[in-house]
């Protein structure tokens, strides 16, 4: 091939390469429960077993510069975590009205134990909590175990791990175990990324985890809002852009006419981003079955080399709709959100 062969053909590459690139929009979704409370259970008791496993013993130490360090200030990390994580599942759990009464005990109610594996207790330590409180369900925080590490007051983290148990007194059973294994990290900035934050001590990190993992086990348990992030496909067609713009303004019905009158045109990339986009703002409707319509379509017109980043970005909104419809199916079965 001769040397003016090779550049008509990487000229005629980049003038089919798109410049289709996305931004990102958050939006706020309802999730149904990994674990629905029976409906007919109106009184619940909170309370924590106090498990710790044997070789967790580092409670009163935590890493600063990859190094092991014991605490300066002593404090028992593992109390405070659990009442905090407790505490904020009560609050959740109240804000929907859903429950007569929620009855939490004190976190040292019961005295620690060490032990090698984690499992149901015997049956009528449940029972015997469920006939002190009038209890038609308990939920149980079998163990809690968090670690801090600092690396040079920039960047902190907390690593939690936590096991959950729902005991429903009716059936006289555990209904659903629940372990989470999670990291809360702080780099020095805000959620935007822009305003400086300060990095927190171990006490203050360990409280704020600790919120958080009570606020998450509270989402599978019951429907809840949770932030969720899309992407808006856009290049630098002028209308597509302007379309784009409406959208994040959360005006989707001027931002879909738009997108409507290239849906059909012969520009291929014009066509993909207002066909992709058309699915975005059927999922903003509540269709979710239009939006995996468009997106069957936005396939099958970026079907080729030349569109193959931006089908593969179609083929993963299509993912992510498909398990959406899963998600409002088993919503459908569960009570409504105030």
């Amino acid at each position: 091939m001769s040397p003016k062969s090779v550049l008509f053909l990487i000229v005629l590459l980049l003038s089919f390469s798109s410049c289709v690139s996305y931004k990102k929009l958050t939006i706020e979704i309802v999730k149904p429960a990994g674990y629905l409370i029976p409906p007919e259970i109106k009184k619940l008791a909170i309370v924590s077993r106090n498990l710790k496993y044997e070789s967790d013993t580092l409670q009163n130490y935590h890493a600063r510069n990859s190094h092991l360090v014991k605490d300066k200030i002593q404090f028992n990390p593992d109390s405070l975590a659990r009442k905090t994580c407790l505490d904020s599942l009560a609050r959740n759990l109240m804000k929907q009205n859903r429950f007569d009464s929620i009855l939490t005990y004190p976190v040292n109610y019961f005295p620690l134990i060490r032990v090698k594996k984690i499992g149901p207790n015997k049956a009528d330590w449940y029972k015997i909590i469920t006939q002190q409180t009038n209890a038609d369900g308990l939920i149980i925080l079998d163990m809690f175990s968090c670690f801090y590490s600092n690396l040079d007051n920039t960047t902190a983290n907390v690593v939690t791990s936590n096991i959950w148990s729902f005991y429903d007194a009716k059936k006289q059973k555990i209904t659903d175990r629940f372990v989470q294994i999670d990291t809360l990290y702080w780099d020095g900035t805000d959620e935007s990324g822009l305003k400086k934050i300060r990095i927190p001590a171990k006490k203050e990190a360990i409280t704020l985890a600790a919120g958080i993992i009570g606020e998450n086990y509270s989402k599978h348990i019951q429907p809840s809002w949770t932030m969720v992030y899309r992407d808006i496909m856009v290049c630098k067609n002028p209308d597509l852009n302007l379309a784009e713009k409406l959208a994040r303004k959360n005006n989707w019905e001027d931002a879909s006419a738009i997108w409507q009158k290239y849906a059909d045109g012969k520009n291929k990339r014009n066509q993909i981003v207002a066909l992709y986009n058309l699915a975005l703002a059927s999922e903003m409707n509540g269709d979710v079955d239009q939006a995996i319509k468009l997106t069957d379509r936005a396939a099958k017109v970026s079907t080729g080399f030349f569109w193959s980043l931006e089908n593969e970005a179609v083929r993963k909104y299509s993912a992510v709709l498909y398990q959406r419809k899963t998600e409002l199916k088993k919503l459908n079965t569960q009570y409504e959100l105030p």
